[in-house]
């Protein structure tokens, strides 16, 4: 099993990184973040497994609900965020930060547990799953950059069409937003 979950870690990472479509990105992304949780399954910490994919889930589900409502199918598409609604354009470049494991924000918290875990134990296995979170957070930073950029294309605020559907979604990404990592300790 810890074989498998430092290649899955690995691939997830490589793989990611020459993706230009949204939902394949996440996809690689995923099977790094199911590495991880394989990990800990491996040393018999289902609890931090499990914890492990509650986090992940809560940072998961805004970023696929955004790119759902607005019909983001690649990188150049998650440019039409910033047309929209600044305050939802920070809140998904700091879901991709987080996704990607950057201290201090809160995806990064269960990356630590697990290393500290893994550490007295298995130092090869944290140099895989480190390096392919790496891999992961160069490819996540790549997008969060061409968004940060792409800001020359905000016009006024204006309303949404559904404000139902933007407040759902607002509210589920600043709930999961990854600011807060101290709820971890």
């Amino acid at each position: 099993i810890m074989l498998m979950a430092g290649v899955n870690a690995l691939i997830g990472g490589i793989m990611g990184m020459n993706q230009s479509q949204m939902r394949t990105i996440m996809a690689y992304s995923s099977i790094g973040h199911i590495g991880w949780m394989l990990s800990l399954l491996a040393i018999y910490k289902p609890y931090v497994s499990i914890s492990y994919f509650l986090i992940y889930s809560a940072l998961i589900t805004p970023m696929f609900l955004t790119m759902m409502y607005f019909n983001i199918y690649s990188i150049k598409h998650m440019n039409k965020i910033s047309s929209k609604n600044l305050v939802l354009h920070l809140a998904v470049i700091t879901l991709l930060l987080s996704l990607g494991g950057l201290p201090p924000l809160t995806g990064f918290m269960p990356k630590l547990m697990t290393i500290v875990m893994l550490m007295e134990s298995m130092e090869p296995m944290v140099f895989m799953l480190v390096a392919g979170s790496v891999m992961n957070l160069f490819f996540y930073l790549n997008i969060a950059i061409n968004m940060m950029f792409s800001i020359y294309t905000l016009k006024p605020l204006k309303p949404m069409k559904n404000k139902i559907v933007s407040s759902i979604i607002l509210a589920a990404a600043t709930l999961s937003l990854g600011l807060s990592p101290l709820i971890m300790m």
